[in-house]
Formats: C-alpha cells, sequence, structure tokens
C-alpha cells in the first residue's frame, strides 16, 4: 500500500452525517476512508467519525 495523504479530513458526530459526507464525495469522484472513534454519543465525544477524502488513482498512474 502506498503512502498516500488525505486532500480533505472531515469529523463528523453521527452516521446521518457520515452518509450525507460520503454520498457528496461519491459524487465528486472521491475515494474515501471513514474511521470510527466511539461507539456512542455524548458531550464529551461530539467527533465520533473520521472522514478522509483522496483523489482518484488511476490503476496505470506512474
Amino acid at each position: 500500500m502506498m503512502n498516500k495523504k488525505p486532500i480533505k479530513s472531515v469529523r463528523e458526530a453521527s452516521v446521518k452525517e457520515v452518509c450525507e459526507r460520503i454520498q457528496e464525495a461519491y459524487n465528486l469522484g472521491f475515494m474515501i476512508e471513514v474511521y470510527q472513534f466511539a461507539e456512542s454519543g455524548g458531550p464529551y465525544n461530539p467527533n465520533l467519525f473520521m472522514i478522509d477524502l483522496y483523489m482518484p488513482v488511476k490503476e496505470d498512474a506512474k
């Protein structure tokens, strides 16, 4: 696996927000990775998910 750096990272608190961001990224043609930091929400941890957006990489790119 290559060492890749996201072009943007977004934090979200709910699955609904994550799904909306994923749909937006998909519509724009980005590749994404989603990380979950905690199982349930609460006042102490509003940023439960991190979404990293990457530029799509073509298979034949050098």
